[in-house]
């Protein structure tokens, strides 16, 4: 076999052979290894030449497995959802097959199962079981730090994933997003230089274009003229665009969750999303940012006046009527000329990496009228944010999502999202300074990226391109993880995203724990143990209705004794008629309960109409009936010979009280009658009983009243 050289002086071999000592793997063990991608594509040559030309080409299981573990290794081969189900299945059991092993290949085979493991779980969500893994695929790996990874991008990818999934797990979403995406730029960088590599082997006339090779793999493989048919002669390219699918769709889930805490992430991904990396919009996924921030979060704005940009500008701008460009996609703009007045603004302006590198922005000097509007340029990336400084007191910016205009003190940075809508006004005149700096949550391996393939629609040539590159990159090593955090140091909006993600893990908990409780009560169902909880239960079921017997028992004592007391404060209420037009009330009512628990509408709206007449009725009778006891000094007499008004309505009362007997039983029988005739269909005799049923009803409501 061929080898790959020696380890760089006190550095130890990314991949082993079997001791720790090792410097030198070979390509099929480095083919083994999870991380070593460009050496893996190294190795695809002897892959292919091992099996026939055209076949797809897979990786042998290791000797010293028994052939139940072989068996797993080919089914996981040959499974094309890599990150599957099934797949991840098969991982646990292999995962079993492997440990303990001490053969000179068993750290890299199990590396690689655990790499997958760990993807498998973030791919679930479950970020603190895949960060666990995925520690114990870089313990197999035998690398000396978590830094010596990120540094090497042959197996950075590893290390930003297993960064992405502790993060993850400790809610700290933004900065876990961006770790997602720089591992996504590592992997795609690893997969173009594999690609080529691949290229060239080739033969003349029978390879495919390279640049559709390399526009394909976006897709992950999944689509696409040529990169499909490609997968099965190379496995290491199946098994990383499918690492690379699990990060997309990861970052994907991320923007919508976070979209649903800052809204306008919505709008900016519908404006500035774009299938190509040649145009000049550019959408970075997971990536909020608020309306406006405190200036003492960025550190861009700190060094506006550290390095003198803002004292400069107050002092070269201050008599300015028409605006100028100080620098546009990493150059100096026309208004840094020599005969244009600000040398001072410009050089300090040059000196800030974050401004002068940033391939999207243009930093200018706008000059705001008075009592006129300013619309703000919106952005052409999410990625950059805006620092606006007057040069007079008086200036106000209002940014859509922000409660009101904010105040532009003179000399004092103010940061705002201007992918919102963003306008400027002033009292009198006023140049405005208008920086436009990198997003600190915006990685350097990002940056350098874009910057790279849009060069042609920047306009900028080969060494600009450098140029840029290296202020980013140096500026990155110096600064970037402490302006991040800064960043993110009392911000509202990250804030916000953690609490609605916690609130998310409280509520799946919940429901997981009251899904295990229902599984629970149904395991117990035929139980002994579940026959003594019922019977406990209905221990507990009967002392609740003794106790709500005893309750309505009190409760009518007491209703008795409030009868007592009105029967002696008004006597009168207890007399017959009274009680009957009472009860008759309160039986109406109860019917027409039950009619609109019955949905009988036109039955309630003639019971309401009767209980309206009843009430009167029951009004009179007791006017009546005080009368008649007032003036008698007690009830009076029931004969005529008594009191002659009395006797008359309990006559009238009692002859009322026959007919109206009568009449219900009549209506009773009308009703029978007409319910017959419409279900034998005899429609005719059915509009007759009903005149004669409203007659009825008429005679019976004139008597009620």
């Amino acid at each position: 076999n061929s080898r790959f050289g020696p380890s760089l002086p006190g550095q130890p071999p990314l991949c082993r052979t079997g001791s720790r000592s090792s410097a030198s793997p070979t390509p099929r063990l480095m083919a083994r290894r999870c991380g070593a991608l460009v050496a893996l594509a190294a190795a695809g040559p002897l892959l292919v030449d091992a099996q026939p030309q055209g076949q797809a080409q897979k990786l042998a299981p290791p000797k010293w497995l028994d052939d139940e573990g072989k068996d797993l290794f080919m089914d996981l081969e040959g499974d094309d959802n890599i990150f599957g189900d099934n797949a991840c299945e098969v991982r646990e059991k292999l995962l079993k097959k492997m440990a303990g092993k001490g053969e000179k290949d068993a750290a890299d085979h199990r590396a690689r199962v655990l790499l997958g493991l760990g993807l498998c779980e973030f791919k679930k969500g479950d970020y603190g079981i895949s960060k666990r893994r995925l520690d114990s695929c870089v313990s197999e790996m035998n690398v000396p730090s978590d830094d010596y990874m990120l540094q090497n991008q042959q197996i950075a990818h590893i290390g930003l994933i297993k960064q992405a999934a502790g993060l993850m797990a400790k809610q700290d979403i933004t900065q876990a997003t961006t770790a997602l995406r720089r591992c996504r730029e590592i992997l795609d960088r690893n997969l173009k230089k594999i690609i080529k590599i691949v290229h060239k082997q080739i033969p003349a006339g029978q390879a495919p274009p390279l640049d559709i090779l390399l526009e394909e793999v976006a897709a992950n493989g999944k689509s696409g003229q040529f990169l499909p048919m490609l997968l099965p002669q190379v496995p290491v390219l199946k098994q990383d665009l499918a690492f690379a699918e699990v990060v997309d769709s990861s970052l994907d889930a991320l923007d919508r969750r976070i979209a649903g805490v800052e809204p306008s992430l919505k709008d900016k991904r519908l404006r500035l999303e774009s299938k190509g990396k040649a145009g000049s919009l550019l959408y970075v996924r997971a990536l909020p940012m608020e309306a406006t921030v405190p200036a003492g979060q960025s550190a861009v704005a700190k060094e506006l006046e550290a390095s003198g940009a803002i004292k400069a500008f107050v002092e070269e701008a201050a008599a300015m009527e028409k605006g100028a460009s100080l620098i546009k996609r990493t150059k100096p703009g026309s208004g840094c000329k020599e005969d244009k007045g600000t040398p001072k603004t410009c050089k300090a302006l040059q000196s800030i990496g974050d401004i002068s590198s940033n391939g999207f922005g243009e930093t200018r000097i706008a000059v705001v009228k008075a009592g006129k509007k300013l619309q703000l340029d919106s952005c052409t990336t999410n990625a950059n944010i805006g620092i606006l400084v007057a040069a007079k007191d008086g200036a106000t910016v209002k940014v859509a999502g922000a409660d009101s205009p904010i105040e532009l003190p003179a000399g004092e940075p103010v940061v705002v999202d201007f992918c919102r809508e963003a306008a400027l006004e002033a009292a009198a005149t006023t140049p405005v300074l208008f920086a436009q700096a990198w997003h600190p949550e915006y990685a350097a391996v990002e940056r350098t990226t874009e910057i790279r393939a849009r060069a042609k629609s920047f306009g900028l040539s080969e060494d600009e391109v450098k140029a840029a590159v290296k202020v980013v990159n140096d500026n990155a090593k110096k600064s970037w993880e402490k302006t991040a955090k800064l960043w993110r140091e009392d911000s509202g909006v990250h804030i916000a995203i953690t609490k609605a993600f916690q609130q998310e893990i409280e509520d799946k908990k919940r429901k997981e724990e009251e899904a295990a409780e229902a599984r629970r009560r149904e395991e117990e169902a035929g139980d002994e143990e579940r026959q003594k909880a019922l019977d406990a239960l209905e221990k507990k079921r009967e002392a609740k209705r003794k106790a709500a017997q005893e309750a309505e028992e009190k409760r009518k004592r007491r209703q008795k004794q409030l009868e007592e007391e009105r029967a002696q404060r008004d006597p009168w209420l207890n007399l017959p008629e009274v009680v009957g037009a009472e009860k008759k009330v309160e039986e109406l009512k109860e019917a027409r309960r039950d009619a609109n628990a019955k949905l009988e509408f036109d039955l309630s709206t003639q019971l309401t109409k009767d209980i309206a007449a009843a009430e009167r009725a029951y009004k009179k009778a007791v006017k009546t009936s005080r009368k008649a006891w007032k003036k008698h000094g007690g009830p009076p007499p029931a004969s005529s010979g008594g009191d002659g008004e009395s006797a008359g309505v309990s006559e009238a009362a009692a002859k009322g009280g026959d007919e109206l007997k009568s009449l219900k039983a009549q209506l009773s029988d009308i009703k029978a009658k007409k319910a017959e005739a419409a279900k034998e269909e005899n429609f005719e005799q059915a509009k007759a009983l009903k005149k004669e049923q409203q007659a009825v009803e008429a005679k019976i409501k004139k008597l009620e009243l």
